[in-house]
């Protein structure tokens, strides 16, 4: 790239382009199921010569020249030449990849990669033109049309025609082209028509550059129409005024959208969020002030507060379809690579999720598609033996349920049996005898939540090392999310994830532990009780309480904070990526909408704490971190040196 091209046009180019490789690879393997789909080989050209266009214009040559081999190739394949088939489809993936890192290269400005020389000769499509048909006549002359500054089809045939029938007497018979297309020797024919090659006398001179400027394009209509016969009639027609051409051009549509630099928009976001607090604050005022003026002002304010928080997020959100336009083609490499045979399927890509959350969730689900089409699918062969259609299905559905964003991913695969997966996790000591014999169905089908459980066979660069699902868990809990597992034998298997809409704004359960306040993210609460007298437990060194007709693990979060000597009574149910747990409470204070702020260098890195708010009468509360709460040192952890009640030992 020239250095001396402004950044701002190379930012512009990454942009334009990168939206359309993200699509590209979605494109690609559709192409691939359907390869004589003309709408899908179109597009796919298109991207690939939009892209090449840019790179052009900025000097990237290798960009170039590799964009330039693949469309070689798919015009091959739009004229109905060649076939796009798995082969072929390996090398325009590849050049994809080979795209994606040039871009990331220009990114950063360091070193440009280059195609391999082996890369550009796959891209090249081997195959024999057909035989063109047999010659036919040209046709009668069509009569002269009046002045206009279009041409219809008919109009724009016979200039194709012209061009495979130059230089021919009158009547000659005309080669028709074998496609709808022209290559680049008949473009070029076109050009030196423009220009003066084998006109009759009065024709205008031959320009001294590439292009054509108005006098000439209009000699060319003129030509199309019937005019221009005699000598000199395209500079008189050139003379004329054109009026109702300049009537006819109508003012440029205004754009429907800007781009917006993301950090103004996270500082938008930033400001949104500091008025909610302040609406907090003067709602709390009002409602002790018995002003009625000032009651119904904050409640006006509380009504712009609510509409401009909405309005602000929703510039946050992406819809999902973003994120999963990149899952065709890892699935598609996975299953070649496994030799199975898989149909994916997505559902509800218009649903919109933040921006934030489009990259987070991209590590979990791709753990999740790999775990179902390299455990859950079986391949042809077993698949036909028992009944099954011989492609499997992987399902991955997203929508909307409230304010949380519901993914799920589902196979017709074996299923999971129960008992396997005791047994496995006995073998591997993720638990003993005695707690396997108290897992539920449902507690076993989460066991592969669990860090170091796989039931592979073997380790390959796939699977089986037993980190990719506990990393799933793990990153879900952070996000606020919960993931749940379904699955039959012999049906398929099904993973539920859920994470918040948003993350700049989050809805929370103000609670009191002695004379502090913390903020629950309420995402993740289901319900909170009273404790009854004798309700709780020691069980296994935890304490625990028995709560529809399950037994709840409890967590003190006064002895967490050191708050009060005295555990409270109520407690919040909470949901912990895959565990459920109970936080034992002084007082729920009730919800509210608050912002998140980080609590500064010195206490980066505090183990259950996210980050602090203002509450709405002006205290500070602080916003719990409850996936790190529920790890080691947690109030989980520490329950069991508490006890509620002197029968609670058993």
């Amino acid at each position: 790239m020239d250095p001396s091209l402004d950044s701002e046009l190379r930012d512009d180019f990454l942009v334009e382009a990168g939206e359309l490789v993200q699509r590209l690879g979605e494109q690609l393997v559709a192409l691939e199921e359907a390869p004589r789909d003309a709408e899908l080989l179109n597009a796919v050209f298109r991207a690939f010569h939009t892209v090449k266009g840019g790179a052009g214009f900025l000097g990237i040559d290798p960009m170039v020249q590799l964009c330039h081999h693949a469309e070689d190739l798919l015009n091959e394949a739009r004229a109905g030449h060649v076939l796009i088939d798995a082969a072929r489809m390996d090398a325009l993936l590849e050049a994809l990849d080979l795209v994606n890192a040039m871009m990331a290269a220009l990114a950063s400005s360091s070193a440009m990669p280059v195609a391999p020389a082996a890369l550009l000769v796959r891209l090249q499509p081997h195959a024999v033109r057909p035989p063109a048909p047999a010659p036919a006549p040209v046709p009668a002359p069509a009569p002269v049309a009046e002045e206009s500054g279009t041409i219809d089809d008919s109009e724009f045939e016979a200039l194709l025609d012209s061009l495979y029938g130059m230089g021919g007497a009158p009547g000659a018979p005309v080669q028709p082209p074998a496609s709808d297309m022209i290559d680049d020797t008949e473009f070029e024919k076109l050009l030196d028509d423009l220009h003066g090659k084998g006109k009759a006398p009065g024709t205008p001179a031959p320009s001294s550059s590439n292009t054509i400027d108005d006098s000439e394009f209009e000699a060319l209509l003129d030509s199309l129409h019937g005019k221009g016969a005699a000598p000199g009639s395209a500079a008189k027609a050139a003379a004329a005024p054109a009026p109702a051409k300049a009537a006819a051009k109508a003012a440029p549509p205004p754009e429907a959208t800007v781009r917006v630099d993301t950090g103004r928009l996270d500082a938008l976001v930033n400001r949104a969020g500091e008025l909610v607090l302040v609406r907090n604050r003067l709602l709390s005022l009002a409602a002790s002030s018995g002003d009625e003026p000032f009651a119904t002002a904050a409640g006006e304010l509380d009504r712009v507060a609510d509409e401009l928080q909405g309005a602000v997020l929703g510039m946050r959100m992406q819809p999902v379809g973003r994120l999963f336009q990149r899952f065709p083609r890892i699935v598609r490499d996975l299953a070649r690579q496994l030799g199975k045979e898989i149909e994916l399927v997505l559902e509800g890509e218009d649903t919109d999720l933040d921006r934030s959350l489009v990259e987070a969730l991209a590590d979990p689900l791709i753990h999740l598609l790999r775990n179902a089409v390299d455990h859950g699918l079986e391949t042809p062969d077993v698949r036909e033996g028992s009944g099954k259609s011989r492609k499997g299905r992987v399902r991955l559905a997203a929508s909307q349920r409230g304010e949380r964003i519901v993914i799920v991913v589902a196979d017709d695969g074996r299923g999971m049996d129960p008992d396997i997966l005791r047994r496995k996790a006995m073998e591997k000591g993720v638990i003993d005898a005695a707690q396997a014999a108290r897992l539920s169905e449902t507690e076993c089908l989460e066991l592969i939540f669990r860090p170091g459980f796989s039931t592979a066979a073997q380790v390959s660069d796939i699977s089986g090392r037993g980190v990719g699902m506990d990393v799933v868990k793990t990153r879900v809990a952070e996000l606020g999310g919960t993931l749940q597992v379904r699955s039959k034998l012999g049906q398929g298997s099904e993973l539920e994830l859920t994470v918040p809409l948003t993350l700049a704004i989050v809805r929370v359960l103000m609670v009191r532990v002695g004379t502090r306040l913390f903020a629950m993210p309420l995402s993740n609460v289901d319900e909170v009780f009273e404790l009854s007298p004798g309700q709780d437990r020691l069980l296994d060194g935890c304490l625990i309480a028995a709560h529809r007709e399950r037994a709840l693990p409890l967590g003190d979060l006064a002895a967490w904070s050191a708050a009060a000597p005295t555990p409270g009574r109520h407690v919040v149910v909470l949901h912990i990526g895959h565990q459920r747990l109970g936080c034992l409470v002084h007082d729920v204070l009730g919800r509210e909408d608050v912002m998140v702020k980080p609590l500064g260098p010195l206490f980066a890195g505090t183990a259950g704490v996210a980050g602090a708010t203002i509450t709405g009468d002006g205290r500070l509360a602080l916003v719990l971190d409850l996936a790190g709460l529920a790890g080691e040192g947690g109030p989980w952890q520490l329950a069991t040196r508490v006890s509620l009640s002197p029968e609670a030992v058993v």
